[in-house]
């Protein structure tokens, strides 16, 4: 009789948006794929474009599988997709088999609901949840630890806390130390930079998550459903000057949230590996720009620009958004 195979280990990635989750996520992948580990990805992303998963495959192509999980919440209305996803990881033959799966969730995502994923019956034995890890940004304004009820469940679930980017600002970084310490006490948090944790840090593989936290504020509802995505495609390149104009201009109606996709830019040449497509992201009041390169068959990236907020004028950005391009003389926008 053949012997059970070990159960797929799962890590769940949360944060909220604009941490840097899908940079750490990157660095977890290429150390497990560097030890021999068959590891897979699932991301869920909160509107219909996955640029997420655009960025993960890009820098990781030798992964064992990677599903993109759009247009909703993987704890609330995709869960039925994760448990179906998974399950049909767990049935593979053991050469395709992963043994580990990082699981990313939207920063909007409150990770509670998901700390059961190995009592589904499709799931019962051949699944461990192996840790949440949670993502906070040094740059975010410190106030909203204590406004925003959803961070305070993030970080109640973790067994581990990056409080990433903190090389951009110690002294931010240092503050969030200590207000999370002050909060749970006994949480296993390190600072880390570029994604990447010092060395000796907690493996975010080898705990169980922390029982939840009581918060210093009573909970309300994180508000997910007050949160409304915009995607748009680009044909043509865009102005770069007048894109950090609009993503770094406070907008007079509504909260903007996050800004990410892929562009190419006018007046910026191809580079020396073909490609002329650069990831971008607004997140803690910075715009990130990052060269893509060409995809497996030699393609380009396509291009697309995702926001997501509270109370936006959606179709006064998307007006924006489409008078950036910057079409060739003669083309038609």
């Amino acid at each position: 009789m053949a012997e059970p195979l070990p159960p797929v280990e799962v890590l769940l990635v949360t944060g909220p948006l604009g941490a840097g989750k899908t940079t750490v996520v990157n660095r977890l992948l290429k150390r497990e794929i560097a030890a021999g580990r068959r590891v897979a990805m699932l991301i869920n992303e909160f509107g219909s474009v996955s640029v997420d998963e655009t960025l993960v495959s890009a820098e990781r192509p030798e992964l064992a599988g990677i599903a993109s999980l759009v247009n909703g919440c993987a704890c609330c209305s995709l869960r039925g997709d994760v448990v179906a996803t998974l399950v049909q990881w767990c049935e593979l033959p053991e050469p395709q088999r992963p043994e580990r799966v990082v699981l990313e969730t939207t920063g909007l995502a409150d990770p509670t609901d998901l700390m059961d994923l190995g009592t589904e019956d499709a799931l019962r034995g051949r699944l461990r949840l192996a840790g949440c890890l949670t993502v906070v940004s040094a740059l975010t304004p410190l106030h909203h630890l204590q406004q925003r009820e959803l961070l305070q469940r993030q970080l109640a679930m973790a067994n581990l806390i990056y409080i990433s980017k903190a090389d951009l600002d110690p002294s931010l970084a240092m503050a969030w130390e200590g207000e999370i310490r002050a909060r749970l006490k006994g949480a296993a948090l390190v600072q880390s930079r570029l994604g990447e944790a010092p060395t000796g840090s907690p493996d975010p593989w080898s705990g169980d998550p922390l029982p939840q936290a009581e918060p210093t504020v009573p909970l309300t509802p994180h508000g997910f459903a007050e949160a409304r995505v915009l995607s748009l495609p680009w044909d043509h390149p865009v102005d770069p000057e007048g894109m950090e104009r609009l993503f770094l201009f406070t907008p007079t109606t509504g909260e903007l949230l996050r800004a990410k996709g892929v562009a190419s830019f006018d007046g910026w040449p191809e580079r020396s590996d073909g490609s002329d497509r650069w990831a971008f992201q607004l997140a803690d009041g910075r715009l990130e720009i990052l060269p893509l390169p060409l995809q497996v068959d030699g393609s380009p990236i396509p291009r697309v620009a995702v926001v997501i907020g509270r109370g936006l004028d959606l179709p006064s950005w998307q007006r924006a958004l489409r008078k950036l391009e910057r079409p060739p003389v003669g083309a038609r926008k």
